[in-house]
């Protein structure tokens, strides 16, 4: 990170002087490196300044991203340029396969450091630094103000701290850190080091490979229209990837009130959530989602200011009368369909296609959202299968195997059933 500091110059302003110094004699040269006042910045090289630029050549335009790939380690700060524009402004990164990198984003002169990720509570986890799992990363670095580490798990991350050895050449484990601050074109080495230590609650991390982490941060006004993005990486050979979105409008959807039960329920109000991503080269690959899937931020505002339900007691919103999400800490934690009243069938989720085989759908996808008259959570022998809520929708028909499940998750596949023309269950098949 680029850091604060009081240096001389012998001329009448920083734009035309010659050189920097550390003392007001101007006998000790400052370290070579860029140095910044104003909107104006400068390199230092070889105790020379060369030409003055306007900093505004510096900034990343949001709807971009940039990719670095050092031997070395480093603290990396970019400042990106939000325009005029209001709403959530919702960030990416990829942190390579197995080196973690830390995250820290300031904006309006308030600091943000949580992080969820595609898949997060459903197909992964994210633990902190004791190996415990946590609802989000950086759960228990709020308030800090210091950066959250992601990626995949490496326990040198916390082992090798603090890194406070100074560098003697080749990057070794424990060394400092060198400021780099991205100019326009890439981060240049500022010559100067940070001492830096790792705690357990900055991790944030996946223990089965790195994925794709969501941050976001809210833009009310028009300005300030500038955000800073300072990334820490204190070991050695180090990748990242970032994307910063354009502020914007997040999507909505319309769900019950915040309840303690699964229990169904009509949708009452309308809330708004982030979607994650995937991918490992650029751009990452967006979720296309209409309703929040498990593992996402979800707020009570479109510009992303509050969170939903920002506490450990989980509790439950019911969207379209058939599914209950659980949201704990401001992310969505489960989804299955909800339970009892509030309709005359009960919701359920099947496969998309059938096939001859009694187990030829166990493991499959479950997307396909159906109803039955039965008591159970899933249809069975006798019961009938509608495609609406009432039992006056009309009934659904399938003459071989077809996957059964209580949630739209993959490998939703509970049991499966054979229905005759008239929409009742005929046999079922329990998947092992």
């Amino acid at each position: 990170m680029a850091a604060l500091g009081t240096y001389c110059f012998d001329g009448l302003n920083f734009s035309q002087a010659s050189a920097l110094y550390t003392d007001s004699t101007l006998t000790t040269l400052s370290p070579d490196g860029w140095y910044s006042q104003g909107n104006i910045i400068r390199q230092q090289l070889n105790g020379v300044l060369l030409n003055a630029q306007p900093c505004g050549t510096c900034l990343v335009a949001c709807g971009s991203g940039v990719d670095a790939s050092f031997s070395s380690n480093g603290f990396f700060s970019a400042d990106i340029d939000l325009a005029n524009d209001t709403g959530a402004v919702i960030l990416y990164f990829y942190m390579g396969s197995s080196i973690p990198d830390g995250v820290l984003t300031t904006y309006n002169g308030s600091t943000y450091n949580r992080l969820t990720c595609e898949g997060n509570h459903n197909t992964y986890t994210i633990v902190d630094g004791s190996n415990t799992q946590v609802d989000y990363s950086g759960i228990n670095n709020q308030g800090t103000g210091r950066i959250t580490y992601v990626g995949n798990s490496n326990t040198s991350l916390l082992s090798d701290s603090p890194y406070n050895t100074t560098p003697s050449g080749t990057c070794t484990s424990g060394d400092k850190p060198q400021n780099y601050t991205y100019t326009g074109s890439s981060y240049v080495a500022q010559g100067t080091y940070e001492t830096v230590t790792v705690a357990s609650n900055e991790i944030g991390v996946n223990p089965s490979g790195s994925r794709v982490f969501t941050m976001v941060v809210p833009k009310t006004s028009a300005s300030p229209s500038t955000i800073n993005l300072l990334i820490g990486a204190p070991m050695c050979g180090t990748f990242f990837r970032w994307e910063v979105d354009c502020p914007v409008a997040l999507p909505s959807f319309t769900a019950s009130a915040a309840q303690s039960t699964t229990a169904c329920a009509a949708s009452t109000a309308t809330y708004y959530f982030a979607r994650n991503a995937t991918g490992t080269s650029s751009a990452f690959v967006v979720d296309t989602n209409t309703t929040p899937n498990v593992g996402n931020w979800v707020f009570s505002d479109a510009n992303g200011s509050t969170y939903l339900n920002d506490t450990s007691t989980i509790q439950y919103y019911i969207i379209g009368n058939t599914t209950a999400i659980g949201v704990r800490n401001g992310v969505v934690v489960s989804s299955a369909a909800c339970a009892g009243g509030g309709t005359n069938n009960s919701p359920f989720f099947a496969t998309a296609g059938t096939t001859t085989l009694n187990d030829g759908t166990c493991g499959n996808a479950t997307g396909s959202l159906l109803y039955h008259n039965g008591t159970g959570t899933l249809p069975q022998v006798g019961d009938t299968i509608y495609a609406g809520s009432t039992t006056g929708s009309s009934t659904v028909t399938w003459s071989n195997y077809r996957g059964m499940g209580p949630a739209d998750v993959a490998d939703g596949v509970v049991t499966t059933a054979i229905v005759n023309a008239s929409g009742v269950v005929q046999t079922t098949y329990n998947c092992p």
